[in-house]
């Protein structure tokens, strides 16, 4: 073997514990680009991000291969849609009844004037 003085030295790491996730992924955090970040500093969205980063690494997930990562999320996209809001309702759209009222139409209160001058003035 040669001898090559711009070859980087390995620096010995010292074998250290196995550290849980959460602690791996509070390091990772400050990684994570500004816009997540600030996202991250709401406890609710915290926790299930560290929620999701558990049931992964249960599920045996690679968390430097991108592909298994996707690929999990893309199988378990139906139940996490599930949970992620459980308080948020169904929006419904509104329907309105009876006829449209145009513009240059007559305003439905009464008052004689264009829909336009009256009650639909500043929509």
């Amino acid at each position: 073997m040669i001898w090559n003085p711009f070859k980087k030295k390995k620096e010995e790491v010292p074998p250290t514990a196995p550290q849980s996730i959460t602690d791996k992924l509070e390091k990772e955090i400050d990684s994570l680009p500004e816009a997540f970040k600030m996202q991250l500093k709401d406890p609710k969205i915290k926790e299930r991000f560290m929620n999701i980063a558990r049931r992964m690494e249960a599920d045996g997930v690679n968390f430097k291969s991108i592909r298994q990562m996707k690929k999990w999320m893309k199988d378990h996209e139906a139940e996490l849609r599930a949970e992620g809001n459980p308080e948020q309702q169904h929006v419904e759209t509104v329907v309105h009844e009876g006829p449209r009222i145009g513009r240059n139409d007559p305003c439905p209160c009464g008052s004689g004037k264009k829909y336009k001058k009256c009650c639909g003035a500043g929509k």
